[in-house]
């Protein structure tokens, strides 16, 4: 199946608790290295995918405009109801049979991971989701199918709010990933990890 079936997302829509400490921040345009996060993730997206973006959002959605076309949660749900609704407000829509979900946070996966993510459908045919597994889960840099969009509402409306555990009642498919780095998982959720995201991403451009 070419990659024309495959629709890249960014999920952006959550309200960066931990990082209110810098002010009303919004993770996904925090800058590294000059860059805000959403465009590192949109780089290896785009450089991976051959349609274009989606952007889960729920603020500052003319900012994350300018890498794709930009969604908001459901209206049938509250603000902020966290990344299953995110997740329901992209595939609603994806117009592809596929569709493959960074969160903003991780701006050093790179396109070999997603590679990998992609072919492993192959051996798990019958599997409609699919997500990275290092030393530890992370089930939103996920690959899932379109198919999984009625099941995935119908949950969220009966109060379903984690994401690993709605994997799990899914049978999704957990993608060994230690073939690469464990620093390509990098996240950022506090003041500290910020810090060193900086000198991560300092130390990929001087080699």
């Amino acid at each position: 199946m070419p990659r024309s079936a495959l629709t890249g997302a960014i999920l952006t829509g959550g309200q960066a608790r931990r990082l209110q400490d810098l002010g009303a921040v919004d993770k996904g345009l925090v800058e590294l290295q000059g860059r805000p996060l959403v465009a590192w993730v949109h780089e290896c997206l785009t450089d991976f995918c051959q349609s274009s973006l989606l952007i889960s959002a729920n603020r500052n959605q003319s900012a994350y405009a300018a890498y794709g076309t930009v969604v908001s949660d459901p209206t049938a749900l509250d603000p902020y109801q966290g990344p299953l609704a995110g997740l329901w407000a992209l595939l609603e829509q994806c117009e592809t049979e596929w569709l493959l979900v960074l969160p903003v946070d991780t701006p050093f996966i790179r396109p070999p991971l997603l590679q990998t993510l992609w072919e492993a459908r192959l051996a798990k045919p019958e599997s409609a989701l699919l997500y990275m597994q290092h030393q530890r889960s992370y089930p939103l840099c996920l690959l899932a199918h379109r198919s999984v969009l009625a099941s995935l509402k119908a949950d969220v409306l009966a109060g379903e709010r984690r994401v690993q555990r709605w994997l799990s009642q899914h049978q999704a498919v957990a993608v060994d990933m230690r073939q690469y780095s464990d620093s390509c998982f990098f996240n950022i959720n506090t003041p500290d990890d910020i810090q060193s995201a900086q000198l991560r991403a300092l130390e990929l451009r001087e080699n």
